[in-house]
């Protein structure tokens, strides 16, 4: 997965609950649906391992355990599998591409685990080491689109988890142009978007999906580009882009921070913020708070409670089939509508 540090970031908390309730749930259900766009696979392997008294020994690989959220992620696997017959390795390659893949094959050579979940730091270095792990007879979860491990779809023993940020983008651009009419009375968006600074291949798709939406809405352009890290940054971007194009009435980000930057910079400028378009690519406590106040107009998020279900039921199956075709899941976006 990319953008995997600002992702974990916003999701920290929200996942370290989340994976708690999702081991319980694959430990006690045998029920296999569907959330949003991810798949749920079924989870009667947790039973039946736990029937047989085997422990799962997972292996799990993120990318870096200095990021805040990837720690907690770990964290909470390791106390949640506890209750849902899974023991969790956790590898910290510290975004070092060699030291990841040693790290998996001597998972893999030395049969220290039943099944790997994986977020590759380079997805194409990963594909010698699913290969191994798949001879092993070793189920790998791939957090990456197949084509870029080298493989059209899941495989034996080899699932992917994939994030659409086209239709991310595309979410944020629908909303602008529903809040066009609902705030701006048809009057011509002039939007100040707010980049995410990692400059990641996720970020080319997201930009694109949005920046096509808002093309496609009538006298819609977008005045300033401005890149925010923090979100004092994003007050203080949005601030100065507002002193030098001060029509602007809409700012769209991708995640909490910079919406909420760009809602206190409207603020301060004495906007009316009802009559604003200010979109966020998160949606945490205090922006949901925001929506629900009308300060921000609307958010789209990546359900990651979801998203570690999703996953979790996936391992825990394929670990009681090592051998069968394993699934492609898509990682679940909510749209949260105005309030």
């Amino acid at each position: 997965m990319t953008r995997m540090t600002s992702r974990s970031h916003a999701a920290a908390a929200a996942l370290m609950l989340g994976a708690a309730a999702a081991l319980a749930a694959c430990s006690s259900s045998s029920t296999a649906g569907t959330t949003g766009s991810g798949t749920v696979s079924s989870t009667g392997a947790s039973t039946q391992s736990q029937a047989a008294g085997k422990t799962i020994r997972l292996g799990f690989s993120p990318l870096s355990l200095s990021v805040p959220g990837l720690q907690s992620t770990a964290n909470a696997l390791k106390a949640a599998g506890q209750g849902a017959g899974m023991s969790v390795a956790v590898a910290d390659p510290n975004f070092d591409v060699q030291t990841q893949v040693q790290q998996i094959e001597q998972w893999i050579q030395l049969k220290q685990v039943d099944a790997i979940w994986v977020i590759p730091i380079a997805t194409a270095a990963i594909e010698p080491v699913i290969k191994q792990a798949q001879a092993a007879h070793i189920p790998i979860l791939v957090d990456a689109v197949p084509a870029k491990a080298g493989y059209d779809g899941a495989a034996p023993g080899v699932s992917f988890q994939s994030t659409n940020f086209s239709q991310f983008g595309a979410d944020l651009g629908s909303l602008l142009s529903k809040c066009v009419t609902a705030r701006l009375g048809g009057s011509a968006a002039k939007v100040i978007y707010e980049t995410d600074p990692s400059g990641q291949s996720s970020d080319a798709d997201t930009n694109a999906a949005l920046k096509a939406a808002v093309a496609k809405i009538p006298g819609a352009s977008i005045v300033r580009e401005v890149s925010v890290a923090s979100q004092l940054a994003a007050q203080q971007s949005v601030a100065s882009a507002l002193q030098a194009v001060p029509g602007a009435n809409a700012a769209i980000s991708t995640n909490d921070e910079s919406a909420l930057g760009g809602m206190q910079a409207f603020q301060q400028a004495g906007k009316v913020m009802t009559k604003s378009c200010v979109i966020g690519g998160g949606t945490d406590a205090q922006a949901l708070a925001a929506i629900k106040a009308g300060t921000i107009y609307a958010g789209v998020a990546f359900n990651f409670p979801q998203d570690v279900k999703n996953n979790v039921g996936e391992i825990l199956a394929m670990a009681a089939n090592p051998t069968a075709v394993g699934k492609v899941m898509t990682l679940p976006i909510d749209v949260i509508a105005p309030q």
